[in-house]
């Protein structure tokens, strides 16, 4: 089968399989080794390039690569296109560092998935609903382990498990990560509405605050199986 699609490396086009590997001759060809026999031998050299996919030439399947079998040869090449591909790392490692928001936005709009485009926009209100949250908190006179108290209750209302076991059971270090879209907002609705209620009705206190998110809680739970309910 030669079905596949082009991705933009720098400035080449690279047709790439509908598993996501690069032609490797395409990728090759993008660091400026475009010599068929040369790239071959590169490519054994390496142990690169084991997968294979069909792209329609003459030749038959031809020899793959993955994203980081791409970012090995960039490093490992001298070639002048090799070097500018080099700089570019050097300047996505320091905007990562800097925390640069517009890098973020380049590779989300880099990604052709459009639910995984929509798990990254829930995945940060997720993260500003928290932040909003737990300042609500501590400002209406939560301290000590109320934190973590508020925070596990979040997630095992949505999560209808304890954080430590969904990190288990989805392979994650962090929670949100680990969530779908869906679950992220969930999150969000469940502690953007308790930050509202803890101002509307002035609670203060450990005791107050939990009791009041506890509640709030077992009414997004029913809110959901209701629309569940509704949608089956």
């Amino acid at each position: 089968m030669n079905s596949f699609s082009f991705t933009k490396l720098g400035r080449q086009t690279v047709r790439t399989s509908t598993d996501g590997r690069y032609s490797a001759h395409d990728a090759l060809a993008a660091l400026g080794v475009r010599e068929r026999a040369r790239a071959d031998a590169l490519l054994a050299e390496l142990g690169l390039g084991a997968g294979h996919h069909d792209f329609g030439d003459e030749a038959g399947p031809e020899p793959t690569l993955t994203d980081t079998d791409v970012a090995t040869l960039a490093f490992a090449l001298t070639t002048p296109e090799a070097r500018r591909w080099r700089e570019k790392a050097r300047d996505l490692l320091a905007g990562y560092l800097a925390g640069d928001v517009h890098l973020a936005a380049e590779i989300a709009e880099r990604n052709p998935d459009a639910e995984k485009r929509r798990w990254l926009s829930a995945r940060l209100e997720s993260t500003e609903a928290r932040k909003r949250f737990m300042s609500t908190v501590a400002r209406h006179g939560g301290e000590g382990d109320i934190f973590r108290q508020v925070s596990s209750l979040s997630n095992r209302s949505v999560l209808n498990m304890n954080s430590a076991a969904f990190r288990r059971e989805r392979g994650v270090r962090d929670t949100r990560d680990g969530m779908t879209a869906s679950e992220l907002m969930r999150l969000t609705y469940l502690e953007t509405a308790s930050a509202q209620a803890i101002e509307a009705h002035g609670a203060h206190g450990n005791d107050a605050i939990l009791d009041l998110h506890r509640r709030n809680a077992d009414n997004e739970r029913k809110v959901w199986r209701a629309a569940l309910g509704q949608a089956s």
